[in-house]
């Protein structure tokens, strides 16, 4: 597959560049579900997705892409907190969305439901989030342990 070719499709004069670590396109208002629909069709496989924050405060979502022998990656803005899902479209980005809910409190509208991956049940979405909001750059790992610790139980 011809990522020229894949991207014109998706986005006609949408600009995009080829660097060291693949193509990127960065197009804020990328409709997610029509990429999601295109790839699968043309079986063009999703690595995983990767959430940070932008900036301008929101949050930068980028789909990787494996186009054959190249590596697509393209990237849009979470608007409001929300942003439509793919899962039900790629079944492989289920646990991804789940993570940067879990991570950032981003809301994948369409989902039947969104459970938990890194969190326990009933712990609020936004871990990432929530430390930034506290001024510190926390360690979620090193926060684990001292909550496992805290509660009675153990590290592994």
């Amino acid at each position: 597959m011809d990522v020229d070719v894949l991207l014109s499709e998706l986005n006609p004069g949408g600009t995009y560049e080829l660097r060291r670590d693949g193509y990127w396109a960065v197009w804020p208002d990328l409709d997610v579900r029509a990429m999601a629909t295109l790839m699968r069709a043309r079986e063009v496989r999703l690595s995983t997705m990767t959430g940070t924050p932008g900036a301008d405060g929101r949050l930068r979502l980028i789909y990787h892409w494996d186009v054959g022998a190249k590596m697509l990656n393209m990237e849009t803005s979470v608007t409001a907190g929300h942003i439509p899902t793919i899962s039900d479209v790629l079944p492989a980005a289920d646990w991804v969305e789940r993570e940067i809910r879990d991570y950032y409190g981003i809301e994948f509208d369409g989902r039947a439901a969104t459970p938990p991956l890194m969190l326990r049940e009933g712990d609020i979405p936004g871990l990432f989030s929530r430390t930034r909001d506290l001024g510190t750059q926390i360690d979620p790992a090193e926060t684990a342990r001292t909550n496992v610790a805290s509660e009675g139980g153990e590290t592994r």
